[in-house]
């Protein structure tokens, strides 16, 4: 099995990591960044995609642009990383 580390520098203050860039995962990130913690958001996708709206975009009622956007856009000031957690260590 290959053992990635995501390249994320050492920070001066305390790392919060969020998994999952869904509803709950965007909220807390926006939340707690430009506070005094380094926000660490890891998902798999650069995208969040709003998934009540898929029925909208299958039958041609919205483009699927306008249900999903780039995480880069609400952090854009903030160093991104694409990265799926495989396991953890407690």
């Amino acid at each position: 099995m290959n053992n990635l580390i995501a390249n994320i520098p050492t920070p001066q203050q305390k790392r919060i990591v969020i998994i999952g860039g869904g509803f709950a995962g965007l909220k807390l990130a926006r939340k707690l960044s430009g506070g005094s913690f380094q926000i660490v958001l890891m998902d798999k996708n650069n995208f969040h995609m709003f998934q009540p709206l898929f029925y909208q975009v299958a039958t041609a009622g919205l483009e699927p642009s306008a249900i999903s956007f780039p995480f880069r856009r609400l952090f854009h000031n903030q160093k991104m990383s694409i990265s799926e957690l495989r396991s953890y260590k407690r």
